[in-house]
């Protein structure tokens, strides 16, 4: 390598530069390159610098590549070398990208778009529209990424009389099977990849990463038995190759296969071993030190605590020798829990606080916020494992802080994004401790939970008081009785009263006494806890449900209370009504709900019903600061609950009409109040990873709206109407957000027409509802007491017909 930098022929030394760049020498290459532009013309020096921030990229060193890469298009431009411009153009906007710069990069990559189409090079424009749709992939928006992959999808294979056509073919159909792998869309990626296979030709290589990909796939379908058929097929082509990495990659998948699809744990030890080998052969240290990992992990399940300890200290010296911050908290982690498994509880949490600190340090340093999630996302075993050893300390010795640092740790495990969004990710933002919550609390109480692995556990905060931590017992009988709870009310029934009463004796503490006042109950709910109406719960020694004992608010986590902020004074009510939208079952009703209710608000109105009601006309509400934002129309809720989820408004130029989560969360402005009158607007996002922002509900907050109220199940339109009516009629008189709620839900329980709790606890306020209206007297709610009495007659009428018969629901399935 020392002799080829020190070669005197640059043309020769640049050329064996290409060669060796091919090869996947890189260093080598990257020491090429070097030399030629260390000594080389204008023009060679660009081209060199060009290409070596391109392998400084690949490297992981993306600040040098930013420095030659900058240099480089200065010098092209200097020279007006278009096609250099272009192609280093994208080689900038990959460096931005891996520094957490993605506007920038985006800058870079339109630039090279614009000449590379201007010049007609068409497999450069695929190769843009490939790293566009990638930006738009790593920021969740999915949809974007689609249409940009399918534009260079269907310009490759219309150029497929050129050379480069089926290669780029393949990569933009191999980019369309991440999306689909993103949005849970498995079955669709599988056919995919499939379709791949078949059109791979010869290519030994490609199909064996295919048929990898294909194997996670069905592992994560929980089809183990494919999933192995897969892994075995790639395993035969690297074996052939002599490729070792990729066989110790293969054989890690294969054990994973075996020890979590199959549970063949003396399979699974094999296979790990096998990938160990290979990767110490291959000298790949990323590989070893995945194979340390989850190796250890298996002996440890099996109670083979010694050579689990081996196995977890060898993974935490290669990864401090290698640099792998993944490595170092895994190895913690696993050492962690062998010292919990030991009852030396101090040593574990010694370690697993090392383990949240290595997580913590490399999240901090991600600068795009969903980079920041999804590193986040699949780490949340280690916050558990953390509160699970926490709360075994306080069990030992109570009242030394144990309590509140544990809550300190549900905190940073719990709606992070959102917390971002609203206090920054820095140290002066948010999550925040149990001490600076408790005097925001006020007079009010908080009740937070949180799923362990083995216990569900909840912290009890009051107002001016302190913290108490409750172990409620193994957390799978709860969850198994909320779904069956939730189900029942989704489907017009009533859960069944040995689920209330199993579901109030362990989630509600024997100390949860009602707010005094205008105080409120908040319920800091996690994983499936997210899907039950607290207000149908019961307190131990009480004779009415919370309903009538408290006034209930939710919240993602304790800590997105202080970062909710009130909201400029703008117009009384901003309103969205859409009766009729592409593709969805018409909603009769929201159009004369949105009047009705802006009637009731008093004040300043701006509504958008019909074509008015666009993305353009969402944006503009939220910029104007409204005290309520009203949105009447048709939720889309994708499988599993809450993926994919948007509002469904009218489409109006670049808009598609579909309102997302990220949409919603980038908008400026903000409500004081957002009411999502469709179906499913409260459910989460989906797995239990510290998101908030797939939600719609967390989307708004981030938006800096102080409040939603949304809805847990389908409701129908009819219906909605009148409750809109009942709860507009209270906000009107200047009653607090939450407490206008409960009101609505207290006078339908005394109503025998709507005494069913499937039509009114369907409705939930998240974040802090406060008063959106000025304080008035009665006579305002008396003025409209026979008309909200007939509406609410006719809508639980018209509520019984439609269910029976098919009628309009507020939501549309995608597939």
């Amino acid at each position: 390598m020392l002799a080829l930098a020190a070669a005197p022929l640059l043309a020769q030394t640049f050329d064996q530069a290409v060669a060796l760049h091919t090869a996947g020498r890189w260093r080598e290459a990257l020491a090429a390159y070097r030399a030629v532009a260390a000594a080389a013309a204008p023009a060679e020096r660009a081209a060199a610098l060009s290409n070596a921030c391109l392998l400084e990229t690949d490297l992981g060193d993306p600040g040098a590549a930013l420095a030659d890469c900058e240099e480089a298009l200065d010098l092209r431009r200097r020279l007006a070398d278009e096609a250099g411009v272009a192609e280093t153009a994208t080689n900038l906007g990959l460096a931005l990208q891996a520094l957490g710069r993605p506007q920038e990069a985006e800058a870079r990559f339109r630039e090279a778009l614009a000449i590379d189409r201007g010049r007609g090079d068409g497999e450069s424009v695929v190769i843009d529209l490939g790293n566009l749709g990638g930006l738009a992939l790593a920021a969740g928006r999915y949809w974007e990424a689609m249409r940009l992959y399918r534009q260079g999808a269907d310009l490759a294979a219309r150029a497929a009389n050129q050379t480069w056509s089926a290669d780029q073919l393949q990569a933009m159909l191999l980019d369309e099977g991440v999306v689909l792998e993103k949005v849970g869309a498995y079955h669709q990626a599988v056919r995919l990849y499939q379709r791949l296979l078949a059109g791979a030709g010869g290519d030994e290589r490609r199909r064996a990463a295919l048929l990898v990909n294909a194997g996670v796939i069905y592992r994560n379908l929980d089809d183990g038995v494919s999933a192995l058929a897969a892994f075995d097929r790639a395993s035969a082509v690297f074996r052939r190759l002599g490729d070792l990495s990729s066989l110790s990659n293969v054989e890690l998948n294969r054990g994973l296969a075996l020890h979590l699809n199959l549970a063949r744990p003396r399979a699974a030890e094999v296979a790990y071993r096998h990938a160990l080998a290979f990767a110490e052969r291959s000298g790949d240290r990323t590989e070893e030190v995945q194979d340390l990992f989850y190796l250890g992990r298996l002996l440890l399940a099996g109670g083979r605590l010694a050579e689990a300890e081996t196995l977890f200290r060898r993974c935490l010296a290669v990864a401090e020798q290698s640099g792998s911050a993944e490595g170092r908290w895994s190895a913690r982690d696993g050492l962690g829990r062998i010292a919990a498994a030991r009852g030396d509880l101090a040593a574990a949490l010694r370690l697993l606080e090392g383990a949240l600190a290595d997580i913590e340090t490399v999240r901090a340093g991600l600068r795009q916020a969903t980079w920041r999630a999804g590193y986040f996302g699949d780490k949340r075993a280690v916050y558990q494992a953390t509160v699970e050893v926490l709360a075994g300390l306080e069990r030992r010795q109570p009242g030394r802080g144990y309590a509140a640092r544990a809550f300190g740790v549900v905190q940073r495990a719990m709606a992070r994004d959102l917390l971002d969004a609203l206090g920054g990710a820095g140290s002066a933002g948010l999550p925040r401790s149990a001490g600076e919550l408790l005097p925001r609390l006020g007079a009010d109480t908080l009740l937070e939970y949180f799923v362990g692995e083995r216990r569900l556990f909840a912290w009890l905060l009051r107002g001016g008081g302190g913290v108490t931590l409750f172990d409620l017992g193994p957390p799978a009988p709860v969850g198994a009785a909320v779904v069956r709870a939730h189900h029942a009310l989704a489907t017009g029934g009533a859960p069944a009263r040995r689920d209330l009463d199993a579901l109030s004796a362990t989630l509600l503490p024997p100390q949860l006494l009602p707010p005094p006042g205008g105080a409120q109950l908040r319920i800091a709910a996690d994983g499936l806890l997210r899907y039950l109406p607290f207000e149908l719960l019961q307190r131990r020694g009480a004779r009415l449900p919370l309903v009538e004992e408290a006034t209930l608010s939710y919240l993602p986590s304790g800590s997105a209370l202080l970062g909710l902020a009130a909201v400029p004074a703008g117009p009384a009510l901003a309103g969205l009504a859409v009766p009729r939208a592409p593709g969805a079952r018409p909603l009769p009703a929201a159009e004369r709900e949105l009047r009705a209710v802006a009637a009731l608000l008093g004040g300043r109105s701006l509504l958008y019903t019909g074509s008015a009601a666009t993305e353009g006309a969402f944006r503009d509400a939220m910029r104007r600061h409204p005290r309520v934002l009203h949105l009447a129309a048709h939720a889309v809720v994708e499988e599993p609950p809450g993926e994919g989820a948007a509002i469904h408004l009218l489409p109006s130029g670049d808009d598609d009409g579909l309102l997302t989560p990220p949409e919603i969360a980038a908008t400026a402005g903000g409500a004081g109040l957002a009411v999502l009158a469709a179906c499913r607007t409260a459910l989460p996002a989906g797995a239990d990873d510290g998101r908030a922002l797939g939600s719609l509900t967390g989307s708004f907050l981030a938006a800096h709206s102080r409040a939603v109220v949304a809805t847990l199940w389908d409701v129908d339109d009819a219906a909605t109407g009148a409750f809109m009516e009942q709860l507009y009629a209270r906000l009107g008189r200047g009653v607090p957000a939450a407490e206008a709620l409960r009101q609505v839900k207290q006078r339908l329980r005394a109503d025998r027409r709507w005494d069913r709790p499937a039509l009114w606890s369907a409705y939930v306020l998240v974040g802090d509802g406060g008063p959106v209206a000025p304080a008035r007297g009665s006579d305002r709610l008396a003025g409209w007491a026979l008309v909200v009495a007939l509406a609410l007659l006719g809508g639980a009428l018209a509520f019984g017909a439609r269910r029976g018969g098919g009628g309009s629901s507020r939501d549309a399935q995608h597939s």
